[in-house]
């Protein structure tokens, strides 16, 4: 071929050879060597077989058949070249010279995806034993504003910050122009870094609320929803007589970290105690300084399955925390008596169900309820 005739950049040919590369990229991201043959149908060349007119289809076969004379395309049967309207034979296409083709689409090679770009990268820029750069190849981070070589670059500074009284996000402010997320969910890839077992820079403090009204203290009770915390520190109740009352927004409750000094961050109310021997206490015990002291703890929440996976999520924390009854048991009449919402009106409709939380009283009261009913309990609508 001594020049490239026109119709090859017609959009007609071009769609279809444009499919063409497209699939010689997927079988190489795969790993295969070739792309398989693919039968021609509308799906892969619909611009032929929606061709309003016939003699436009039999131009379109016409490009085809010239193509494979050039040796770019292999069609079979090979019989089908021979026929004006040999397209509608139920050939299978296949490409014999990919550097062709590509040259024809102006795709010279593969557009790698960002997670091939980054092995590329790390294996490329990080100063690091083969064995660190494969673990780190596996936590993509892919940022607009900046090429992976770069980041790869500041992940080599993270060894200067080892050892440095810093959280999470403050070693990702400094290492990536100060955007603090970068390495959230990538715990894993700083431990292999620095060479730890886990990673060595905690996350943001939880923050827990606290109250420790003056007495003696016979228990711990984490409450779920804020309003809630708010009004039993306000107007208190025989029911939270010898309480410490923590507030646990959400999930934040269940994390490990909260049983840790440098991952929890304690405020006291000052309509309670706030120093002494019952704020050391009470620290002691949180903080397990005293393992030997067994305190009980308690949770109450919403009656609905986010609650009670909540509870069962704290209880790896707290092995011994259990579902308070004296604010369930008011809730679980509630529902009994048909005066629960459904999850679509409260826009819960998402929430999943939970075979058990290892609680005895959630387990064989709670649970079950809320499995038979189909309906949820807000905490806000309970005091007692």
């Amino acid at each position: 071929m001594t020049h490239r005739p026109l119709w090859v950049d017609a959009k007609e040919t071009q769609a279809l050879l444009n499919r063409l590369v497209d699939r010689l990229d997927s079988a190489e991201t795969r790993g295969s060597a070739k792309a398989q043959s693919v039968l021609l149908g509308e799906k892969l060349w619909p611009e032929l077989f929606n061709a309003p007119y016939e003699s436009h289809k039999e131009d379109l076969w016409e490009y085809l058949v010239e193509m494979c004379r050039w040796g770019w395309l292999l069609v079979k049967p090979e019989s089908a070249l021979r026929s004006r309207s040999g397209y509608a034979q139920s050939v299978r296409l296949t490409v014999a010279d990919e550097a062709a083709v590509r040259v024809a689409t102006r795709r010279p090679e593969r557009v790698k995806t960002s997670a091939e770009r980054w092995r590329d990268a790390v294996f490329q820029g990080l100063n690091a034993p083969d064995d660190i750069k494969t673990a780190v190849s596996e936590y993509c981070i892919d940022m607009p504003d900046h090429p992976m070589e770069e980041v790869v670059a500041r992940l080599n500074h993270m060894e200067s910050l080892k050892g440095q009284p810093l959280l999470l996000r403050e070693v990702s402010a400094q290492l990536f122009w100060g955007m603090s997320k970068v390495l959230d969910k990538r715990q894993g890839m700083v431990a292999a870094l620095l060479d730890f077992d886990e990673c060595p820079f905690p996350e943001a403090p939880v923050q827990l609320q606290v109250h420790i009204p003056e007495g003696r203290q016979f228990g711990v009770l984490f409450i779920e929803n804020q309003m809630s915390f708010e009004r039993a520190v306000r107007f208190g109740g025989a029911a939270f007589s010898g309480l410490t009352l923590v507030y646990a927004s959400g999930f934040k409750g269940s994390a490990q970290r909260l049983r840790s000094e440098l991952g929890c961050s304690l405020y006291y109310s000052r309509r309670g105690a706030r120093q002494g021997p019952q704020v050391s206490s009470f620290e002691d015990w949180l903080f397990g300084r005293r393992p030997d002291r067994e305190v009980p703890a308690h949770f109450w929440g919403d009656l609905d399955f986010s609650g009670l996976r909540i509870l069962s999520a704290m209880r790896s924390s707290f092995p011994m925390l259990e579902a308070w009854q004296p604010g369930y048991a008011p809730m679980l009449k509630a529902l009994l008596d048909g005066q629960g919402h459904s999850p679509e009106a409260a826009d819960k409709k998402g929430q999943r169900s939970i075979s058990t939380t290892g609680c005895r009283y959630a387990d064989s009261q709670l649970l079950p309820a809320l499995q038979a009913r189909g309906k949820y309990v807000d905490q806000e609508l309970f005091f007692v």
